[in-house]
């Protein structure tokens, strides 16, 4: 896949406007935050044996929105803090962030009008949901909201290594706490179990994506985890995510049908062993079908 550029990203037409900005959200990556959420209705109607279909489409949307959101934002904040446009060891469109600011396709000030209006959009969806299911899902969006934002936003969380742990609980705890409480309205053990499984999976994406950017975040002073690590130490966190991830899976309370789920065993050791020996491609596409195959493993066995 090439970098987005003037040729292809002109916005003479409105149909190339349109599509120049849902490509900047990086749609690809937005199954990070969907996938959650279907495993958080599987896990509802495990539970109780039914689904709110127009309240579980809200759910994807708002995410949908959100996660949106935070990816243009992050791609703002990263061109100011410089460093993407440092990041020559990128693996597009993995990491370097979606390089529409770099290239010349839209400017900071777009980017971030951009980017505000997509959270913006959430809020309102979230503001309605909470009339609709009561206060508890405004403080559940509300904190994944602003963990999104201040990610990359000043003081910002990942450039004080907090990063790993802000994705795990922005794309794995709160959507699928958030979502079983929209369904059933309390907030279930089993779902913030469920959660925490998930949040290591999303985690391992961003640390297997942070390994080539090492370098030039070092130099932006964005010191990640991975950059407080350095590569020759970082290269083992990988299989770390992954094992803590199955490991929390194994002690939880969650139903054995949930445990369908360590199919995805197979694609996380080739992810690991790829990372291990220096091969980013396979590890970062294996890593993000691990993700997957956990999400949908779960959905169905707390389903069923």
């Amino acid at each position: 896949m090439s970098e987005p550029s003037l040729e292809v990203f002109h916005g003479q037409t409105t149909g190339n406007r349109i599509a120049t900005y849902i490509a900047a959200t990086r749609p690809p990556f937005i199954t990070a935050s969907v996938l959650p959420v279907i495993a958080g209705l599987g896990l509802a109607w495990g539970m109780q044996g039914t689904l709110n279909f127009y309240l579980a489409a809200l759910t994807i949307l708002n995410i949908i929105f959100i996660h949106s959101g935070a990816n243009v934002l992050n791609d703002y904040f990263d061109a100011r803090n410089g460093s993407d446009a440092a990041n020559t060891d990128r693996i597009f469109p993995f990491s370097g962030g979606s390089r529409f600011i770099q290239n010349g396709v839209l400017t900071e000030e777009q980017t971030f009008r951009f980017g505000f209006s997509l959270i913006m959009l959430g809020a309102v969806l979230g503001v309605a949901m909470t009339v609709i299911t009561g206060p508890v899902i405004l403080i559940i969006g509300l904190t994944g909201g602003l963990l999104a934002i201040f990610y990359s936003a000043p003081p910002c969380l990942a450039c004080r290594g907090l990063g790993d742990i802000v994705i795990a609980v922005c794309f794995g705890v709160l959507p699928v706490v958030g979502t079983v409480f929209i369904q059933n309205g309390s907030i279930a053990n089993e779902a913030i179990w469920l959660g925490a499984v998930i949040g290591c999976f999303v985690s391992a994406i961003l640390w297997v994506n942070s390994i080539p950017d090492i370098e030039a975040d070092k130099k932006a002073a964005k010191n990640t985890l991975p950059v407080r690590l350095g590569k020759k130490i970082a290269v083992y966190g990988l299989a770390v995510w992954f094992m803590l991830g199955f490991g929390i899976l194994l002690v939880s309370p969650l139903p054995v049908s949930s445990y369908i789920s360590l199919l995805a065993i197979v694609p996380a050791v080739r992810a690991a062993k790829a990372l291990l020996n220096g091969q980013l491609m396979p590890a970062i596409p294996m890593t993000l079908v691990t993700h997957t195959a956990v999400c949908l493993l779960l959905a169905v066995g707390c389903a069923i």
